[in-house]
């Protein structure tokens, strides 16, 4: 009875004893019991099928990728990952055997495998599952160009310098110790002709590393909002002050205002990581403090600072909203001497469900739980305007200043719908004020509120402009001039070149691309039915001119006829 009332344990394979001793299990005993337990359950036709099934199923599997390659489109742009993919090398026997060709093919196939865009996003979940988030902070250690905004990329994600690529990463107790600094030999060849007058501006000089100054120290997420941290060298901001006081020099006559625009991460950073960012507002006022007296200072870090509590700079992109730049717009007013228009005087739209640049940088899930918007305001004033495109700047196309078309992840460029070498506006306010703007994408938000106080806006995008400023100010009778730059794009060798190359670039037209000659056997066969359409000509040729005769002699004796 106590045995039946027993309950029964679970049945377990013991292997029997040899000789009395207990036997020990080895794995390879374990496997092929288990095999022979399903060759007993299973018929072998039947597993036959199943194998073959299996091996249809990767070819099937593998053939769908093999032909998506061949036959779907190719992208051209990562949304994901915001850059230029590779493109198809141009075969030549000196690229083959040199390596070239074949690196090249390899990084095309990669930049357009099928589905590419969602083993991208998925890998970025599974890296972001394999740490512990605390108080929800994570930091993001990205190598090279993705903390530096507005730098355009290749398809191998290097910077398009104007001489050379460069901006390699520093942290933050490198740039505040001045140890790196751009090389004199960095600077680029100007094209321009010599000008005595004006004191050129000298680029700080490095330490014999080769290494370029400037401020990638990553990215911190903090409940749902990407920050870059900010790590500027000192001897930058001094040269970019300098390279705005020869600006001065060359210009006298033209009054000058420069607006350094604080980022997101001056301002919402946690006080206990802190000492991973340094301090924008110092880096400004070292700025102001060394360029010209007669350049007048916009002070946008302090509007900012007193608003940041409202909606001023996105959590997903780098950029500020279209309230932050308001903020800006007021400053400057203090300045321009202009009274400041209320927000309530536009006219305010939106552009929802927005995720930008800083969660293709990161990929992190939680910036998507809280999507940003982008709100655009349209003013009352009447307006002109025309852009001018890059390779192109004597031929303007007629624009407008708001791309209300614009999705995300693009929804920042409904405002001057994007970047452009030149935008040229009219508003018909006579009051004889023309002014330049000089900007990165920072400045686009910005600019457009100009409008509303000056006859004329020109807005320079200091990347892609391609005529000499300074002579382009003279020609237009432009008198005002502002820079309107981020903390990173100040303190950036990239930008600041930009800047300084713009003053007396010269453009040159691109060279035309070599027709492709033609096989050698459709030359002979085209040569004869060539000279046949001449000979047809030439026989067509006379009975023209006949006809030609007869309709003259026609008309003339018309003529005679009215006039007895």
């Amino acid at each position: 009875m106590r045995d039946r009332n027993k309950k029964s344990e679970p049945y377990r394979y013991r292997p029997p004893a040899a000789g009395g001793s207990p036997r020990v299990a080895r794995p390879e005993d374990t496997r092929e019991r288990y095999y022979l337990l399903i060759r007993l359950k299973l018929s072998m036709e039947w597993l036959r099928r199943v194998s073959w099934v299996n091996i249809a199923v990767f070819l099937c599997v593998l053939g769908m990728f093999f032909l998506g390659g061949i036959f779907l489109p190719k992208p051209e742009f990562s949304q994901v990952e915001k850059r230029d993919l590779a493109k198809l090398p141009e075969f030549s026997a000196e690229t083959l055997f040199s390596g070239e060709y074949t690196r090249g093919l390899e990084t095309y196939f990669a930049d357009t495998f099928p589905l590419r865009e969602w083993f991208v996003s998925f890998s970025a979940v599974i890296d972001e599952a394999h740490g512990i988030r605390k108080d929800d902070v994570r930091i993001v250690h990205n190598g090279g160009m993705n903390e530096v905004q507005d730098v355009p990329v290749t398809a191998s994600g290097d910077a398009k310098a104007p001489a050379q690529p460069e901006t390699d990463a520093v942290s933050a107790a490198e740039a505040s110790s001045g140890a790196f600094a751009p090389s004199e030999a960095d600077m680029p060849e100007s094209s321009a002709p010599e000008s005595p007058a004006p004191s050129e501006p000298a680029a700080p000089q490095d330490d014999g590393t080769g290494e370029a100054s400037t401020i990638s120290n990553g990215i911190l997420v903090y409940k749902g909002r990407a920050m870059s941290l900010f790590g500027g060298l000192p001897a930058n901001g001094e040269w970019y002050a300098q390279v705005l006081n020869a600006y001065h020099e060359e210009l006298p006559d033209v009054q000058i205002y420069n607006m350094v625009i604080p980022t997101a991460g001056e301002f919402y950073v946690p006080e206990r990581y802190r000492d991973l960012t340094q301090s924008q507002k110092a880096m400004i006022d070292h700025i102001y403090s060394t360029l010209d007296p007669a350049i007048k200072q916009v002070d946008a870090w302090t509007k900012l600072a007193e608003h940041t509590s409202e909606y001023i700079y996105f959590r997903t992109d780098h950029h500020w909203t279209g309230l932050g730049a308001y903020y800006a717009y007021t400053a400057f007013c203090e300045q321009a001497g202009f009274e400041p228009l209320s927000v309530s005087d536009f006219e305010t739209r939106r552009l929802t469900d927005f995720i930008g640049t800083m969660y293709a940088q990161t990929q992190d899930s939680t910036l998507l739980k809280e999507p940003d918007y982008v709100d655009y305001y349209l003013f009352k004033q009447p307006y002109t305007a025309e852009r001018f495109m890059p390779n192109a700047p004597y031929y303007p196309i007629r624009h407008n200043l708001w791309g209300e078309y614009a999705q995300s992840p693009n929804s920042y460029s409904v405002f001057l719908q994007g970047d452009f070498p030149l935008i040229q506006v009219h508003t018909g306010i006579p009051n004889g004020r023309k002014i330049m703007v000089v900007k990165e994408s920072f400045g686009n938000a910005f600019a457009p509120f100009l409008i509303n106080h000056y006859e004329e806006v020109y807005i320079v995008d200091q990347r892609y402009f391609q005529l000499g400023a300074v002579d382009f100010i003279r020609e237009h009778g432009i008198n005002e001039l502002v820079f309107a730059n981020n903390t990173f794009a100040a303190c950036t060798p990239y930008h600041i070149r930009c800047i300084d190359n713009l003053r007396h670039q010269v453009f040159v037209p691109p060279a035309p691309e070599p027709a492709k000659e033609e096989p050698a056997e459709l030359k002979t066969e085209e040569k004869p039915k060539k000279q046949q359409m001449e000979k047809s000509s030439s026989e067509v040729q006379p009975d023209d001119e006949e006809e030609m005769d007869d309709r003259e002699r026609s008309a003339k004796k018309k003529k005679n006829m009215d006039g007895g």
